[in-house]
């Protein structure tokens, strides 16, 4: 059982400054009392009956009325008030059903009064500042400052104080007898924290005598012999964060024990550790920032002093499953930084997400499956800007990609992007007014990219497509200080340019759209290479120079129109009209080869003799790592129909029959391909179809296949002879295809995951754990979402087979009472007959407790795991767990 014993107390704050022998004020009558009641006012100095109140020790005007009556003992200087008795004295207030003002001994009494049934009413509510407190007998020196205050109640944020006699002294402090601490918000609290003595100083620190735990009204034996609590002030505080108990596969821990330092309302560091019975240890500061309207991030750096049992990571490595195969004892680190700007027009934004570390960290230290198996890990760091009243702007940004599995890390810096967003052309040539000529519909966009990519893998000195002379393996460059000039010499460094080149939009005939255009790439690269054949070796030299350029360019056009087509039916009828939305379009493409010699992109080379002709072989190799253009002359139409069919029909609301509904039948249905006639077979692309809709209105439905329009051979290999008959409507083989039906039967709006109570901490990381709950809603009464997904590939040749996967799926939740809810989440795969996944978690609403069972019947993070915590965030980890421990996680 983990214990966070946070005690609030707050019973008072300071009073209104107080002047000393000033004598009395006017004592002011507020309301018109009832018969008992005199509708009098009375004020020193001016009643010939003498009855106002006498001299005092009071800094200011008490105002105060009754319902029922008030009565004045001029002799003992005391005032009654009967029946909703109200006092106003400065910043303080005081109600209650009877009230006493006592001006020889400075003092103020509230009781309650029995009604007719002798039922004591009219608790006495004394609120200070913005601290209210309400209990059955009330007493308050107003000279003195001190007060004694009998079965007191008062809230202290989300902490309610239950006290049998508090005293408060001059320095704001109060004393507490038979005390009750609790978070439960009923008269009767579920639970409670019983200290006999305590003494409270607010904004500061609460300190307690001998205290236990009652749960039930029956007391448990945990608790301490004293305790010392920081009390949360209204403004964020630095403290102690108690650490939790438990054990694990790392064995028996102490667990996120600490210390919180508040620097500023603006910025707060979280330090905290782990240790285990094991050995390990853990150790981790986290450092929360934000400006309001400017930027808030997170700054996170994990140290982490792992330690296995030897043997038991030799007896792992038997096995075949990697995933159960245990880490050995490794010291490891991980970074986490995520910083999110607020963007302002005209001024720059700067971004960050670091994820960074050691290979295994995440392996033994994960918070959830996806984590856990995440096979890399990417960070980048970038600065952007718009530049006011241009179109241009700018991004300067770095990046990290980090594989787990194999150590492999890619550095790009710098990663530099300047743009340019489409103008006109008649713009930058010329400051004369438009025209509206058609060589000013010219638009240009331009971007440049330069960056210098960086990894730790030396890439091998060979090919596989040649045997190259001085090959040499790839090589894994440890990252540190002594290797950063190797490193930096390994980058790889390029610059990117692209135009865009838009001519226009033109209408052809009033109902056709011709849009054509021009594109322009070039890429600077720091490696050219050059080839010569070695006939002594019967290898490949290859000599590389500093320099190199490469340049594409295609045009085209693309020609599109919609056309409409809508049936009406007779009036009367409950379908109006369908109407059918067609658009076709069709595009062309031409780019010239590139692998010609002329452009000097490929090096046609003598690569060896075949011993059988004794003939010279020759080969195109790429001069470039990258970037080097496609070969092949390429001269394409393109084509594609998107369909969608929608129905009109009368409104159910509408009994008179004037308001109608449209209904969406096929949402779009896309039908595409193209031609190249410069290719010399085979010119005919696979046709791609796609459809998705809405059925029944909350059914949706995903579908996309591939038909591929040639025949084959026995071998499997595309011949140039059609498959696809128009006549017999046969567009070809299906060799592959999807389907995916979603239905959500939700009565309302869904809560995301990421919704939290209010009442949360914000700056507190909650470890993400598939056994333990989340928060629920209970106002939802039920949800039932459920999926079916198929997925069907097929191979051809004489081991050509067809491959069907199917998965089923459903989660959802269920309130069987106000108080009990069940949330699940399982999925089924038809095709190898199993459940794939499944998870079921059990809720019940305590009140002020949560009681929650998981469990996770299948996979790597099988288990179940009990829970009962206390609901409030204060005494969060105030809980009692209970998990399984199957298998090794880590």
């Amino acid at each position: 059982m983990n214990f966070l014993l946070l005690l609030q107390f707050a019973i008072f704050s300071s009073p209104t400054a107080h002047a000393q022998g000033v004598p009395a004020p006017a004592v002011v009558r507020q309301d018109t009392p009832t018969v008992a009641a005199q509708d009098t006012s009375v004020v020193v100095g001016q009643d010939s009956l003498n009855v106002a109140a006498p001299k005092g020790d009071i800094a200011t005007t008490i105002k105060y009325s009754a319902k029922d009556s008030m009565q004045f003992e001029v002799d003992r200087k005391v005032v009654h008030l009967y029946g909703d008795a109200k006092i106003n004295y400065g910043d303080m207030n005081l109600e209650a059903a009877y009230i006493q003002i006592n001006y020889e001994t400075n003092t103020l009494t509230a009781t309650t009064l029995p009604d007719s049934t002798g039922k004591e009413v009219g608790t006495p509510v004394f609120t200070q500042g913005a601290e209210t407190y309400a209990a059955k007998r009330i007493a308050y020196n107003y000279k003195t400052r001190r007060g004694r205050i009998s079965e007191v109640v008062t809230q202290q944020g989300e902490g309610y104080i239950h006290s049998e006699v508090v005293k408060r002294n001059e320095n704001n402090e109060f004393y507490g007898l038979h005390n009750k601490y609790t978070t439960c918000n009923l008269e009767h609290p579920h639970f409670y924290i019983s200290a006999g003595k305590i003494k409270a100083i607010p904004n500061d620190k609460v300190m307690a005598g001998p205290f236990n735990l009652v749960i039930g009204d029956i007391p448990t034996p945990l608790g301490f012999l004293f305790g010392l609590f920081p009390t949360p002030k209204t403004k964020r505080a630095s403290g102690v964060i108690v650490p939790s108990y438990g054990e694990n596969s790392r064995g028996f821990f102490l667990n996120n024990g600490g210390y919180y330092f508040a620097w500023n309302d603006y910025m707060g560091t979280r330090v905290t550790g782990d240790i285990y019975s094991l050995g390990g240890w853990n150790v981790e500061a986290s450092t929360d920032y934000v400006k309001r309207y400017s930027y808030r991030g997170n700054f996170r750096f994990t140290y982490d002093n792992f330690k296995n049992d030897e043997a038991d990571v030799e007896s792992s490595r038997t096995t075949d499953n990697a995933l159960s195969q245990l880490p050995p004892s490794q010291q490891t680190f991980w970074i986490n930084w995520n910083h999110s700007p607020v963007t302002k027009p005209g001024r720059g934004s700067f971004s960050a997400s670091v994820n960074a570390g050691s290979q295994l960290h995440q392996r033994v230290n994960y918070n959830g499956s996806a984590q856990y198996l995440s096979p890399t890990f990417n960070s980048h760091i970038s600065y952007q800007k718009t530049i006011p009243n241009s179109p241009f702007s700018y991004t300067i940004k770095a990046s990290q990609g980090q594989s787990t599995q194999t150590g492999t890390m890619n550095f790009v810096l710098p990663d530099l992007n300047f743009s340019m967003s489409q103008v006109s052309l008649s713009e930058l040539l010329t400051d004369a007014p438009a025209t509206n000529k058609w060589y000013e519909k010219f638009t240009l966009t331009y971007n440049v990219r330069a960056s210098n990519t960086v990894s730790n893998v030396q890439p091998a000195r060979t090919r596989s497509d040649i045997p190259v002379l001085e090959s040499a393996p790839a090589d894994t460059v440890p990252i540190n200080f002594n290797n950063l000039q190797r490193l930096w010499e390994n980058g790889q460094k390029s610059a990117i340019h692209t135009f865009g080149i838009g001519l226009g939009n033109y209408k052809i005939m009033r109902f056709f759209n011709f849009s054509p255009s021009v594109n322009y790439n070039e890429t600077w690269l720091d490696e050219k290479y050059s080839y010569r054949f070695d006939p002594d070796s019967q290898r490949v030299d290859v000599d590389t120079t500093n320099f190199g350029r490469v340049y594409q360019y295609s045009a085209g056009a693309n020609l599109s129109t919609t056309i409409y087509g809508t049936v009406n039916f007779k009036p009367g009828k409950k379908v109006e009209a369908i109407r059918h939305l067609v658009r076709p379009s069709i595009s062309y493409n031409y780019r010239p080869d590139f692998g010609d010699e002329r452009f000097g992109f490929y090096q046609r080379t003598l690569t060896g003799a075949d011993p059988t002709t004794n003939r010279a072989l020759y080969q195109d190799l790429a001069r470039f790592r990258t970037g080097a253009p496609a070969t092949g002359l390429s001269s394409a139409l393109n084509f594609s129909i998107d369909n969608s069919i929608e129905m009109k029909v009368k409104a159910k609301s509408d009994t008179a029959g004037a308001k109608s509904e449209k209904i969406s039948i096929i949402d779009n249905l896309r039908i595409s391909s193209g031609y190249d006639f410069a290719r010399d077979s085979l010119r005919l692309s696979v046709f791609r179809i796609s459809l998705n809709t809405k059925l029944f209105k909350f059914i949706n439905m995903n579908f996309n296949s591939t038909v591929d329009p040639y025949e084959r051979d026995i071998n499997g290999t595309t011949i140039d002879e059609y498959y696809f008959d128009i006549t017999k409507l046969k567009l070809g083989r299906i060799t592959n295809a999807g389907l995916n039906l979603t239905a959500s039967l939700n009565p309302e709006a869904f809560r995301t995951e990421t919704t939290t109570p209010d009442n949360l901490p914000s700056l507190e990381r909650e470890p993400f754990d598939p056994l333990l709950p989340q928060y629920v809603d209970f106002k939802i009464p039920w949800t039932l979402n459920l999926n079916y997904s198929m997925n069907y590939n097929r191979t051809f040749g004489l081991n050509g087979q067809n491959n069907l996967i199917q998965t089923v799926g459903l989660d959802g939740s269920l309130n069987i009472t106000d108080k009990w809810k069940v949330t699940y989440n399982a999925t089924y795969d038809i095709s190898n007959q199993n459940i794939s996944y499944a998870n079921l978690q059990i809720y019940r609403d305590l009140h002020c407790w949560d009681m929650s069972i998981g469990w996770v019947p299948f996979g790597q993070l099988r288990g179940y795991n009990l829970t009962i915590n206390a609901r409030s965030a204060l005494l969060q980890d105030l809980k009692l767990t209970k998990r399984s421990n199957t298998g090794y996680t880590y």
